[in-house]
């Protein structure tokens, strides 16, 4: 009579089933069979077993036996509900679950306060690496960051930190490409609508101030809207921001490009969609999710210290595509 209790099948359980030594079942178990010969007959009798036992490794054993827990933090800094984010995500996990680690996930909401205490948070997990996308011209952490990293690997997202290895688009080159296309087309009344002070929009600035132009600044579409007369092209932070734009235009029965031409910035997935089809900046993304997967699991592969810094950066390119046209 158990009590209502649920037995949970152990390692001993898993070896008497299949009558094999503790041994053999223990390199089964963890992923060994091949490297220490175990016969494909005891493979197989043990997989039957661990079958029959519903058997689940315990993790906290496994971590306490091999140093590691398998558990790697990521923390970004907006919103997961952009495909932006869960294609970087997808490339990451493709990458680590090789070797069967596993993401806890954290959103820092663009919070300094946020971002430390899920990295704190992360650490008390235990986790072996951790996976971070840094603040938009924020940098409270980044001293924070470059001593963890001599305790564990840590590898930013794209955001630079000095120091500190990382996968990230050239934003900077992405703000001087958007910039050269809208002056390819002839437009000096230009205006940007986003976040300011970040390396996308200081290119696009200082690219125009070579043309002796003055770009003007909106924090968001419907402000632009109040003056948009005024201006022969518009700047996007991002293309979520571009079809915001698009609809405010539509309901105002405007047409992009004749009322005004628009740029925006991501090359999202659901550009393709869009009517006219959106001029974009690319970035990479799935790229980029793959590249930090592969620098972390060199770097839990390694003992070489201290870690190498490895940092790995993608250029952007241009989507010429309808909703930009000549000034008239």
């Amino acid at each position: 009579m158990n009590n209502g209790k649920i037995h949970r099948a152990t390692l001993k359980d898993i070896a008497e089933r299949a009558k094999v030594s503790l041994t053999a079942a223990s390199m089964f178990i963890n992923g060994k069979a091949a490297k220490y010969h175990l016969a494909e007959a005891t493979c197989k009798r043990i997989q039957k077993a661990i079958a029959e036992l519903n058997y689940i490794p315990n993790l906290h054993a496994r971590a306490i036996a091999s140093k590691r827990t398998l558990l790697l933090g990521m923390i970004i800094s907006s919103d997961i509900g952009t495909s932006f984010w869960l294609n970087i995500l997808s490339g990451i996990e493709a990458v680590v679950a090789k070797d069967d680690y596993h993401l806890i996930l954290s959103v820092s909401h663009d919070d300094p306060v946020k971002e430390r205490a899920s990295i704190e948070f992360m650490l008390n997990k235990g986790i072996d690496g951790l996976f971070i996308s840094t603040l938009l011209g924020k940098k409270d952490n980044h001293d924070f960051l470059r001593q963890l990293q001599t305790r564990l690997p840590v590898v930013t997202v794209n955001q630079g930190v000095d120091e500190v290895s990382g996968v990230f688009n050239d934003n900077y080159l992405g703000g001087e490409l958007a910039a050269e296309c809208l002056l390819k087309y002839g437009h000096r009344r230009i205006a940007y609508i986003g976040i300011m002070n970040i390396p996308r929009i200081i290119a696009f600035k200082a690219r125009l101030a070579r043309h002796g132009i003055k770009c003007a600044f909106f924090p968001s579409a419907a402000e632009f809207m109040k003056y948009y007369r005024e201006f022969s092209a518009v700047f996007c932070f991002s293309d979520y921001v571009a079809v915001e734009l698009y609809n405010l235009a539509a309901i105002a029965q405007l047409d992009i490009p004749r009322d005004f031409s628009v740029i925006g910035y991501d090359n999202m997935d659901f550009v393709r969609f869009t009517r006219p089809r959106l001029t974009t900046i690319e970035q990479s993304k799935k790229e980029i999710g793959i590249s930090a997967g592969e620098i972390m699991m060199q770097a839990l592969q390694s003992d070489s210290t201290p870690r190498k810094i490895v940092r790995k950066i993608f250029k952007p390119r241009l989507i010429d595509a309808e909703s930009v046209d000549y000034e008239t």
